[in-house]
């Protein structure tokens, strides 16, 4: 908090002013609040360390529940504004707002705000003061609804009643005026000066100084008779009664009076007695106990309400005021006769009040009692006249009412439901334990609108909105949102209900909610919504003709399908308009069959062909019609449909050629042909089964299958057999099976697969078995083969190795005798060079056969070693470190992604070897008219990591290498050096691990390699 000002720590200023009696607070420039008064502590409910040091404004955020307390805040701070910068004191216009403090009940504050001076006539201070005009509003608000009985009594007398604004110098009269003054076409509103011109000149003083001593006085009322114009000149005797109204500084505001034409009540007593004869026929004629109370002799007449009502007879009450108060129950009769007394001495004429009344068997009733008050010409209360209204049974329901919900608390603390009520202005005032425990909150936490923390922010705008209506219109609120649970955050849907409960008047006393866990049948529901709605879109594009027709069979509607086919328009086709369509063989049947049923009830399936009046072709199409009936059983409506079936019926007969050719095919094949219920029960074998087993359809029924399986096989058959019908995966095994006729065992491999209905379930295998005998022994003799070749491989490269060994030596010594041979010797001939060169390039050329042959050796004897998953960003580098100087003398640009897969299981040695080969022959085989691209890309491709290798040089000519591409010395450009072998050992290397690799190359264009490792799940 900033520093106290010079003119507040001068003087023990905090004590002084906490002891005001005002309700008050002092603010900053900040409007930081400095002190309080008590009196504003009080009413707020605070203390001053929760507000000293803290901004006002908390005051209203914490305090108003009112929904313009944004409004009250804007106001406030412009009026402060206003009052440092003016330096003048600046009242704001009365506010309403709810104070908690006060149980939210409505308040009217008067809010003023005076500036403090210092001495550098600075503005450092700002006193506020509240002052509570909550009883003088209220007090406004019933001025304003007597006047307007004022005004419907003044109807009634033949009165005219006015009003005079004093603030905005306006003087209104009501329509009366017009009659009884005479000025018909005058309007109705004056300035007040105008007021005097009508009175009479001599007149005018006298009612001036009247009306001056009653303001004098301070007094509520005035009256006076004098002298008023008429519309046409002459003056009226008038007597005129007004109510005074002052603000809140006790200067007058408005007047409201009626003024009444004295020479029009001339013939006063004698409407008055016959008033008074009216009025008693009226109260005698009414239930309910009418009484008339003279105040000058305190007589008392009541109508016959009174007897019926408490049971007196007539010559057992009084005929004074004594038959009232000697009945009204001994700890009511004190209050209700004071509370009488203050409304007639106060000159006021309205009363009411509710009490304790003795019948005469000894009951009391509760008595709802409302007296009006006459006064005569002078204003003395003369006359009063008042209603008796037994409220008893009102009374015992609101008792039972109170009961009713303290017994409903009990009741929703012991519902599995999360219930709550809130006050009728909707704010939440009670949440039973289920709340607590499913949100994990308290009731402090909830008060008011704490809910909204814990409801989905999706359903919070839509949720309030409509609390908020319901709360302003008192209609029943309904609604589904999502609230989160306090234990894990997770959101549930739940069903929000909430009703009013209302007194006997029917104003709003308390809502009741629930909260309904709908979670599980809101995701049924979700799921069922979307159902339907496919099923209503499937409904709506459906190509069938769909009609309705009423129960005496008349048709009163096709969909838009009947008009596409037939373009006969609907109301041709109406009631029987529609057989004109029916083809003539077919027409008189289908009519007979159609009221046959409309008779029966029963429902309409029929064959009949349409015709299309536009081409006058007919279809077939198959109609049904099923009756809708009543809980009665009656027909109520007929609902149909016409599907286009001309294509079925012109395919039945190649259908049925079709399965005729199907079932000669099935019983023709080779292959045993079997199928299963959904146990595994076999049903079906065709005739290759009989004819290889030996055993008939009857004896294979069942599980006799498994006892024709070679007892090796059985117990592994069957694990497999019972696993597919447990899973449903596809069965697929070798067994072997015994004919029966010779004892022999022939390989079958059986294959089944399940069948499914609409919901997923298997109702059906269906499975062949095909002899693989000779499969089987092809398969043994290619085994033995293979094992042959690879000796055959192994001897080969044992010799290539052996060879390659022994041919180096000689190499090596025939190049450095040739080396000591040119350089002791000098050749006359001068293309010794040219020889000697070709020589040396033919030695090493050997030199390099030999050394990639023991290459290729290494290969087939080393492809399993040292396998790892190697990082391939790591080994590029390596292999780019050694052709270093090769990539920058050719300007080749390399580029790789690796990111989905960085790391391959391989060989180390043997990954590097393929790379620097595949980016080797890159380069070697580039285009010298543009600069050299090399990319290297990994992707995953199942078991496999897909290695794509891709350049921009000379490309190979596929068509006439495709079969050579990876032969051991191949070649495909001559210009270049080489031995032949590269591709041969990427192949090599990757082919034994169980990889393959496939090339693309267009020429002039460039060569993409796809080298596919297979990675072993133990390293992956």
């Amino acid at each position: 908090m900033k520093n106290k000002p010079e003119l507040y720590t001068s003087l023990n200023f905090e004590h002084l002013f906490r002891s005001m009696p005002t309700r008050s607070v002092v603010l900053d420039a900040d409007l930081t609040i400095l002190a309080t008064t008590d009196s504003f502590l009080e009413a707020t409910k605070r203390t001053q360390n929760e507000l000293v040091g803290n901004s006002f404004f908390t005051v209203f955020k914490e305090e108003s529940k009112a929904n313009n307390t944004s409004d009250i805040q804007q106001l406030f701070l412009e009026a402060c504004q206003h009052a440092m910068q003016e330096q003048q004191e600046c009242t704001l216009p009365v506010l309403s707002f709810y104070l908690l403090a006060t149980g939210n009940r409505k308040q009217f504050w008067q809010i003023t705000i005076k500036p403090l001076l210092s001495s550098t006539q600075e503005v450092p201070l700002l006193i506020v003061e509240f002052r509570d005009v909550t009883e003088d509003v209220t007090k406004e608000h019933e001025a304003q609804a007597s006047h307007l009985h004022l005004l419907q009594m003044a109807k009634t007398v033949g009165a005219t009643v006015w009003e005079a604004d004093m603030d905005n110098n306006r003087l209104t009269f009501s329509e009366s005026y017009k009659d009884i003054f005479g000025y018909p076409d005058s309007r109705l509103t004056y300035d007040l000066e105008a007021w005097k011109e009508l009175v009479h000149p001599d007149d005018v003083a006298y009612i001036q100084s009247s009306i001056h001593n009653a303001l004098q006085t301070r007094s509520r009322f005035w009256k006076g008779e004098y002298r008023y114009r008429k519309a046409d000149g002459s003056y009226t005797a008038v007597y005129d009664h007004s109510y005074i109204m002052y603000n809140y500084a006790g200067q007058l505001t408005r007047m409201v009076g009626s003024m009444i034409d004295l020479n029009r009540q001339k013939d006063h007593d004698t409407r008055l007695k016959e008033s008074n004869e009216r009025f008693e026929l009226i109260a005698r004629a009414t239930n309910d106990v009418i009484w008339d109370w003279n105040l000058l002799d305190s007589s008392i007449w009541w109508n016959d309400g009174f007897k019926n009502l408490f049971g007196y007879r007539e010559e057992e009450i009084e005929p004074t005021a004594i038959s009232w108060t000697s009945r009204i129950h001994p700890d009511d009769v004190d209050r209700v006769q004071t509370s009488i007394h203050d409304v007639i001495d106060s000159g006021n004429t309205y009363w009411h009040d509710e009490y304790r009344f003795r019948c005469a068997s000894g009951q009391y009733l509760i008595i709802r009692d409302n007296g009006y008050v006459m006064h005569d010409e002078t204003g003395s209360p003369v006359r009063m006249i008042g209603a008796m209204l037994d409220i008893t049974e009102r009374r015992r329901i609101e008792q039972k009412l109170q009961e009713s919900v303290a017994h409903s608390r009990i009741v929703m603390e012991s519902l599995p439901l999360m219930t709550w009520t809130t006050t009728p202005e909707g704010l939440v005032d009670y949440y039973n334990q289920r709340w607590f425990d499913y949100t994990g909150s308290n009731l402090e936490e909830m008060r008011d609108w704490g809910w909204e923390k814990f409801i989905h922010p999706a359903d919070a705008k839509t949720t309030k909105d409509l609390w908020l209506h319901c709360v302003a219109t008192g209609s029943t609120f309904t609604i589904q949102s999502r609230w989160k649970s306090g234990k894990d955050g997770s959101y549930r849907w739940f069903l929000a209900r909430a009703i009013p409960l209302r007194d006997l008047s029917g104003t709003i006393t308390k809502w009741v909610g629930s909260h309904t866990d709908i979670e599980d049948s809101k995701q049924t529901l979700l799921a069922l919504e979307e159902t339907s709605r496919k099923l209503r879109f499937l409904s709506e594009s459906i190509p069938q003709i769909v009609w309705s027709a009423n129960p005496d069979g008349t048709i009163d509607y096709f969909n838009k399908g009947w008009y596409q086919y037939t373009h006969i328009p609907l109301e041709n086709s109406k009631n029987f308009g529609w057989t004109h369509a029916l083809h003539p063989d077919d027409k008189q049947l289908t009519i007979s069959t159609w009221l046959e049923c409309v008779h029966t009830g029963e429902p309409f399936n029929r064959h009949l062909r349409l015709r299309n009046v536009a081409t006058e072709d007919y279809r077939w199409f198959l109609a049904r019609a099923q009756p809708m009936r009543d809980e009665q059983g009656r027909i109520t409506k007929w609902f149909g449909t016409a599907t286009d079936i001309h294509d079925q019926i012109q395919l039945q007969e190649e259908l049925e050629r079709s399965e005729k050719q199907f079932r000669f095919l099935a019983e023709s094949i080779p292959q045993i042909i079997w199928t299963t219920d959904p146990t595994g029960f076999h049903d079906y074998f065709n005739q290759r089964w009989t004819e290889y087993t030996g055993l008939s359809l009857e004896d294979s029924i069942g599980f006799t299958w498994n006892s024709v399986l070679h007892p090796d096989d059985r117990p592994r058959a069957w694990e497999r057999w019972q696993h597919s019908l447990r899973t449903g995966e596809f069965y697929e095994i070798e067994y072997r099976f015994q004919n029966t006729n010779d004892g022999t065992y022939r390989w079958f491999l059986a294959q089944a697969m399940p069948m499914h209905d609409e919901h997923g379930n298997i109702v059906k295998w269906f499975g062949t078995c095909t002899d693989i005998e000779d499969h089987k022994k092809a398969e043994e003799e290619l085994l033995e083969k293979n094992l042959e070749l690879k000796r055959i491989n192994y001897d080969l490269d044992s010799f290539v190795y052996t060879a390659s060994h022994d041919l180096k030596l000689p190499i090596i010594n025939m190049a450095s005798i040739f080396e000591e041979l040119t350089g002791n010797i000098e050749f006359s001939d001068p293309d010794a060079q040219k020889m000697i060169g070709m020589f040396n390039k033919s030695l090493r050329q050997i030199h390099n056969t030999i050394h990639e042959l023991s290459e290729v050796v290494k290969v087939q004897k080393n492809n399993e070693r040292d396998l790892e998953l190697v990082d391939l960003v790591a080994l590029t580098n390596d292999v780019l470190e050694s052709i270093q100087e090769t990539m920058q003398n050719t300007g080749t640009r390399l580029t790789t992604d690796f990111s989905e897969a960085p790391a391959i299981a391989f060989s180390r040695a043997n990954l590097k070897s393929i790379i620097y080969n595949l980016i080797s022959n890159a380069i070697k085989y580039r285009d010298h008219n543009r600069a050299a691209e090399i990319s290297l890309k990994t992707s995953v491709r199942g078991d496999f990591i897909e290695l794509i290798v891709q350049d921009n040089g000379l490309g190979i000519d596929m068509n006439k290498h495709q079969n050579k591409l990876f032969q051991m010395f191949k070649r495909f450009h001559n210009h270049v050096n080489g031995s032949g072998l590269g591709l041969y050992i990427v192949n090599r290397l990757i082919t034994n691990s169980g990889g393959y690799i496939n090339i693309e190359s267009t020429l002039n264009e460039g060569t993409t390699f796809y080298l596919y490792f297979n990675q072993k799940k133990d390293l992956v």
